[in-house]
Protein backbone atom coordinates (compact mmCIF):
# COMPACT_ATOMS: atom_id res chain seq x y z
CA UNK A 1 0.00 0.00 0.00
CA UNK A 2 1.66 3.41 -1.26
CA UNK A 3 1.80 5.67 2.10
CA UNK A 4 0.11 9.31 1.61
CA UNK A 5 3.53 10.46 2.76
CA UNK A 6 6.93 10.21 1.62
CA UNK A 7 8.88 11.53 4.68
CA UNK A 8 7.77 11.35 8.30
CA UNK A 9 9.58 14.57 9.74
CA UNK A 10 9.25 17.45 8.70
CA UNK A 11 11.66 19.89 8.11
CA UNK A 12 11.90 23.82 7.66
CA UNK A 13 7.91 24.09 8.91
CA UNK A 14 8.60 24.93 12.70
CA UNK A 15 7.22 28.77 12.31
CA UNK A 16 4.74 27.82 10.65
CA UNK A 17 3.64 25.03 12.92
CA UNK A 18 4.00 27.16 15.79
CA UNK A 19 1.79 29.98 14.14
CA UNK A 20 -1.13 27.05 13.76
CA UNK A 21 -0.69 25.94 16.81
CA UNK A 22 -1.36 29.19 18.26
CA UNK A 23 -4.47 29.50 16.53
CA UNK A 24 -5.65 26.28 17.39
CA UNK A 25 -4.91 27.00 21.02
CA UNK A 26 -6.80 30.04 21.16
CA UNK A 27 -9.72 28.67 18.87
CA UNK A 28 -8.59 31.40 16.25
CA UNK A 29 -7.48 28.30 13.76
CA UNK A 30 -9.37 29.39 10.10
CA UNK A 31 -11.86 26.42 9.11
CA UNK A 32 -10.64 27.51 5.28
CA UNK A 33 -7.15 27.53 4.91
CA UNK A 34 -5.41 27.82 1.65
CA UNK A 35 -1.88 27.21 1.39
CA UNK A 36 -0.11 28.87 -1.48
CA UNK A 37 3.33 28.47 -3.06
CA UNK A 38 5.60 27.03 -5.27
CA UNK A 39 5.16 22.91 -6.56
CA UNK A 40 7.06 20.88 -4.22
CA UNK A 41 8.06 22.71 -1.26
CA UNK A 42 6.10 20.76 1.03
CA UNK A 43 3.00 22.42 1.89
CA UNK A 44 0.95 18.74 1.39
CA UNK A 45 3.72 17.27 3.73
CA UNK A 46 2.83 20.03 6.42
CA UNK A 47 -0.73 19.72 6.26
CA UNK A 48 -0.78 16.15 6.66
CA UNK A 49 1.60 16.25 9.55
CA UNK A 50 -0.26 18.98 10.93
CA UNK A 51 -3.88 17.16 10.74
CA UNK A 52 -2.02 14.50 12.07
CA UNK A 53 -0.46 16.41 15.31
CA UNK A 54 -4.58 17.55 15.95
CA UNK A 55 -6.12 14.09 15.60
CA UNK A 56 -3.75 12.10 17.44
CA UNK A 57 -3.79 14.23 20.31
CA UNK A 58 -4.89 12.17 23.83
CA UNK A 59 -3.29 9.03 21.53
CA UNK A 60 -1.01 6.49 21.86
CA UNK A 61 2.75 6.82 20.49
CA UNK A 62 1.32 10.83 19.37
CA UNK A 63 2.41 13.68 17.05
CA UNK A 64 6.09 14.49 18.18
CA UNK A 65 5.61 18.55 18.11
CA UNK A 66 8.93 18.79 19.44
CA UNK A 67 10.72 16.96 16.63
CA UNK A 68 8.17 17.12 13.99
CA UNK A 69 7.39 13.36 13.66
CA UNK A 70 4.92 11.38 12.71
CA UNK A 71 4.84 8.11 14.88
CA UNK A 72 3.96 5.40 12.36
CA UNK A 73 2.63 3.14 14.85
CA UNK A 74 -0.20 6.00 15.66
CA UNK A 75 -3.73 4.94 15.80
CA UNK A 76 -4.82 8.05 14.01
CA UNK A 77 -1.94 8.08 11.29
CA UNK A 78 -2.95 4.53 10.57
CA UNK A 79 -6.20 5.19 9.69
CA UNK A 80 -5.42 8.12 7.85
CA UNK A 81 -3.21 6.26 5.84
CA UNK A 82 -5.38 3.48 4.86
CA UNK A 83 -8.33 6.46 4.25
CA UNK A 84 -10.65 5.47 7.27
CA UNK A 85 -10.06 8.25 9.56
CA UNK A 86 -13.75 9.38 10.33
CA UNK A 87 -12.46 12.63 11.07
CA UNK A 88 -9.97 12.74 8.02
CA UNK A 89 -10.88 13.25 3.77
CA UNK A 90 -8.26 13.63 1.47
CA UNK A 91 -8.79 14.57 -2.17
CA UNK A 92 -5.75 14.49 -4.72
CA UNK A 93 -5.07 13.76 -8.54
CA UNK A 94 -6.36 10.27 -9.64
CA UNK A 95 -3.65 8.31 -11.24
CA UNK A 96 -3.39 9.09 -15.24
CA UNK A 97 -6.10 11.85 -14.53
CA UNK A 98 -5.27 15.48 -15.49
CA UNK A 99 -7.94 16.75 -13.19
CA UNK A 100 -9.59 16.42 -10.04
CA UNK A 101 -13.56 15.54 -11.58
CA UNK A 102 -16.63 16.96 -9.71
CA UNK A 103 -17.55 13.66 -8.32
CA UNK A 104 -14.97 13.97 -5.79
CA UNK A 105 -16.03 16.78 -4.59
CA UNK A 106 -19.19 15.15 -4.21
CA UNK A 107 -18.10 12.64 -2.43
CA UNK A 108 -16.84 14.96 0.42
CA UNK A 109 -20.32 16.54 0.16
CA UNK A 110 -21.22 13.80 1.25
CA UNK A 111 -18.53 13.09 4.06
CA UNK A 112 -19.42 16.87 5.36
CA UNK A 113 -23.08 16.09 6.23
CA UNK A 114 -21.45 13.40 8.24
CA UNK A 115 -21.41 13.56 11.93
CA UNK A 116 -17.64 14.36 13.81
CA UNK A 117 -16.50 11.25 15.33
CA UNK A 118 -16.39 12.04 19.30
CA UNK A 119 -17.20 15.43 18.83
CA UNK A 120 -13.13 15.82 17.34
CA UNK A 121 -12.46 18.33 14.90
CA UNK A 122 -12.68 17.03 10.98
CA UNK A 123 -9.90 17.91 8.32
CA UNK A 124 -11.04 18.00 4.44
CA UNK A 125 -7.04 17.88 2.47
CA UNK A 126 -7.62 18.97 -0.78
CA UNK A 127 -4.58 18.99 -2.50
CA UNK A 128 -3.56 20.52 -6.34
CA UNK A 129 -6.82 22.49 -6.42
CA UNK A 130 -5.35 24.67 -9.51
CA UNK A 131 -6.17 21.17 -10.88
CA UNK A 132 -9.88 21.47 -10.37
CA UNK A 133 -12.48 21.23 -13.00
CA UNK A 134 -14.93 24.00 -13.21
CA UNK A 135 -17.41 22.01 -12.53
CA UNK A 136 -15.89 21.03 -9.47
CA UNK A 137 -14.57 24.20 -8.67
CA UNK A 138 -17.87 25.51 -8.46
CA UNK A 139 -19.19 22.32 -6.36
CA UNK A 140 -16.25 23.01 -4.03
CA UNK A 141 -17.28 26.90 -3.75
CA UNK A 142 -20.97 26.37 -2.61
CA UNK A 143 -19.47 23.99 0.52
CA UNK A 144 -17.10 26.50 1.22
CA UNK A 145 -19.84 29.54 1.52
CA UNK A 146 -21.46 27.56 4.50
CA UNK A 147 -19.20 24.77 6.24
CA UNK A 148 -20.53 22.84 8.61
CA UNK A 149 -19.47 23.53 12.39
CA UNK A 150 -15.88 21.60 13.39
CA UNK A 151 -15.18 21.33 9.70
CA UNK A 152 -11.82 22.66 8.42
CA UNK A 153 -10.20 22.37 5.07
CA UNK A 154 -7.00 22.88 3.83
CA UNK A 155 -6.54 23.73 0.18
CA UNK A 156 -3.07 23.22 -1.20
CA UNK A 157 -2.12 25.72 -4.46
CA UNK A 158 0.87 25.41 -6.75
CA UNK A 159 0.87 29.35 -7.16
CA UNK A 160 1.97 29.38 -10.82
CA UNK A 161 -1.71 28.48 -11.68
CA UNK A 162 -4.43 30.70 -11.31
CA UNK A 163 -7.43 29.25 -9.07
CA UNK A 164 -10.94 31.08 -8.53
CA UNK A 165 -10.79 34.01 -7.17
CA UNK A 166 -13.68 33.17 -5.01
CA UNK A 167 -12.44 30.50 -3.74
CA UNK A 168 -9.34 32.15 -2.67
CA UNK A 169 -11.13 35.29 -1.41
CA UNK A 170 -13.14 33.02 0.87
CA UNK A 171 -9.95 31.30 2.52
CA UNK A 172 -7.07 32.67 4.59
CA UNK A 173 -3.94 32.22 2.78
CA UNK A 174 -0.73 31.77 3.86
CA UNK A 175 2.23 32.18 1.42
CA UNK A 176 4.98 29.70 1.56
CA UNK A 177 8.47 30.52 0.28
CA UNK A 178 11.88 29.63 1.21
CA UNK A 179 15.20 30.73 0.06
CA UNK A 180 17.49 28.76 -2.24
CA UNK A 181 19.95 28.24 0.66
CA UNK A 182 17.13 26.95 3.06
CA UNK A 183 15.71 25.00 0.27
CA UNK A 184 19.57 23.09 -0.26
CA UNK A 185 19.78 22.19 3.43
CA UNK A 186 16.00 20.98 3.97
CA UNK A 187 16.86 18.49 0.85
CA UNK A 188 20.14 17.67 1.93
CA UNK A 189 18.73 16.36 5.13
CA UNK A 190 15.74 14.71 3.75
CA UNK A 191 17.97 12.79 0.99
CA UNK A 192 20.87 12.45 3.22
CA UNK A 193 24.77 13.74 2.09
CA UNK A 194 25.35 10.45 -0.25
CA UNK A 195 22.53 11.06 -2.45
CA UNK A 196 22.38 14.70 -2.49
CA UNK A 197 26.08 14.62 -3.41
CA UNK A 198 25.30 13.44 -6.35
CA UNK A 199 22.85 15.99 -7.95
CA UNK A 200 24.42 18.30 -10.45
CA UNK A 201 25.03 21.72 -9.58
CA UNK A 202 23.08 23.22 -12.38
CA UNK A 203 19.54 22.07 -10.49
CA UNK A 204 20.82 22.96 -7.03
CA UNK A 205 20.96 26.64 -8.04
CA UNK A 206 18.06 26.57 -10.32
CA UNK A 207 15.57 24.84 -8.78
CA UNK A 208 12.79 26.20 -6.32
CA UNK A 209 11.80 22.85 -5.14
CA UNK A 210 12.56 20.72 -2.50
CA UNK A 211 9.92 18.06 -4.18
CA UNK A 212 11.54 18.24 -7.50
CA UNK A 213 14.96 17.80 -6.20
CA UNK A 214 13.97 14.77 -4.31
CA UNK A 215 11.80 13.37 -7.27
CA UNK A 216 14.96 13.96 -9.44
CA UNK A 217 16.95 11.95 -7.25
CA UNK A 218 14.66 8.72 -7.30
CA UNK A 219 14.11 9.47 -10.80
CA UNK A 220 18.05 9.10 -11.16
CA UNK A 221 17.89 5.77 -9.10
CA UNK A 222 15.00 4.16 -10.68
CA UNK A 223 16.55 4.35 -14.51
CA UNK A 224 20.04 4.38 -13.39
CA UNK A 225 20.99 7.18 -14.33
CA UNK A 226 23.83 9.59 -13.32
CA UNK A 227 22.34 12.53 -12.99
CA UNK A 228 25.44 14.32 -11.94
CA UNK A 229 26.61 14.69 -15.63
CA UNK A 230 23.45 15.15 -17.14
CA UNK A 231 22.39 18.53 -18.15
CA UNK A 232 18.95 20.26 -18.62
CA UNK A 233 18.66 19.17 -22.09
CA UNK A 234 19.91 16.38 -22.56
CA UNK A 235 17.69 15.07 -19.27
CA UNK A 236 14.51 16.41 -21.16
CA UNK A 237 15.81 14.49 -24.24
CA UNK A 238 16.47 11.35 -22.57
CA UNK A 239 12.90 11.37 -21.04
CA UNK A 240 11.09 12.55 -23.80
CA UNK A 241 12.87 10.38 -26.88
CA UNK A 242 12.58 6.89 -24.94
CA UNK A 243 8.94 8.02 -23.72
CA UNK A 244 9.33 7.47 -20.02
CA UNK A 245 6.49 9.85 -18.84
CA UNK A 246 4.08 7.15 -20.63
CA UNK A 247 5.18 4.96 -17.82
CA UNK A 248 5.14 7.39 -15.17
CA UNK A 249 2.27 9.98 -15.10
CA UNK A 250 3.87 11.86 -12.52
CA UNK A 251 7.03 12.61 -14.48
CA UNK A 252 4.21 15.34 -16.85
CA UNK A 253 4.88 17.89 -14.42
CA UNK A 254 8.68 17.22 -14.03
CA UNK A 255 8.94 17.58 -17.66
CA UNK A 256 7.14 21.01 -17.40
CA UNK A 257 9.55 21.45 -14.70
CA UNK A 258 12.52 21.26 -16.46
CA UNK A 259 11.53 23.03 -19.59
CA UNK A 260 10.26 26.29 -17.44
CA UNK A 261 14.44 25.66 -16.51
CA UNK A 262 15.73 24.97 -20.16
CA UNK A 263 13.91 27.58 -21.49
CA UNK A 264 14.48 30.24 -18.65
CA UNK A 265 18.42 29.30 -18.54
CA UNK A 266 18.84 30.15 -22.30
CA UNK A 267 17.43 33.11 -22.43
CA UNK A 268 19.46 34.35 -19.37
CA UNK A 269 22.50 33.16 -21.16
CA UNK A 270 21.62 34.64 -24.69
CA UNK A 271 19.27 37.12 -23.76
CA UNK A 272 17.62 36.40 -26.97
CA UNK A 273 13.85 38.36 -27.29
CA UNK A 274 13.49 34.65 -29.85
CA UNK A 275 14.01 32.77 -26.92
CA UNK A 276 12.10 35.08 -24.13
CA UNK A 277 8.79 34.90 -26.56
CA UNK A 278 9.40 30.81 -26.78
CA UNK A 279 9.16 31.05 -23.46
CA UNK A 280 5.67 32.62 -22.97
CA UNK A 281 4.55 30.33 -26.07
CA UNK A 282 5.64 26.88 -24.34
CA UNK A 283 4.60 28.11 -20.72
CA UNK A 284 0.85 29.08 -21.89
CA UNK A 285 1.09 26.11 -24.05
CA UNK A 286 1.81 23.69 -20.83
CA UNK A 287 -0.85 25.51 -18.75
CA UNK A 288 -3.76 25.12 -21.54
CA UNK A 289 -2.70 21.04 -21.67
CA UNK A 290 -3.52 20.81 -18.28
CA UNK A 291 -6.11 23.45 -18.26
CA UNK A 292 -7.94 21.90 -21.30
CA UNK A 293 -6.75 18.20 -20.78
CA UNK A 294 -5.31 18.23 -24.44
CA UNK A 295 -2.59 15.79 -25.93
CA UNK A 296 0.49 16.33 -23.98
CA UNK A 297 2.85 13.70 -26.14
CA UNK A 298 2.75 16.45 -29.28
CA UNK A 299 3.60 19.37 -26.75
CA UNK A 300 6.70 17.30 -25.54
CA UNK A 301 7.62 16.51 -28.84
CA UNK A 302 7.01 19.92 -30.33
CA UNK A 303 9.25 21.60 -27.57
CA UNK A 304 11.91 18.60 -28.82
CA UNK A 305 11.94 19.42 -32.18
CA UNK A 306 11.99 23.37 -31.30
CA UNK A 307 14.74 23.62 -28.70
CA UNK A 308 16.55 20.22 -28.18
CA UNK A 309 16.93 18.93 -31.91
CA UNK A 310 17.81 23.14 -32.64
Amino acid sequence: MTSILSTYKLYGYDNLFLEFDNLLNNNLLPNKILLSGANGIGKYTFAVHFINYVLSKNEDDSYSFKSKQININNKSFKLMNNSTHPNFSLINLKINKKNIEIEQIRNIINYSQKSSFNQNKRFILIDNIELLTKSASNSLLKLLEEPPENLYFILIHDNSYRILETIKSRSINFKINFTNKSIIEITEKIMGEEDFSNINNTYLKMYNSIGDLVFLNNFAKKYEINIKSYTVKELLNYIISKKLYKKDSELNIFIFRLIQLLLFESFYLSKDNKIYDLYKYFILKMNNTIKYNLDIESLFFEFKNTLINE
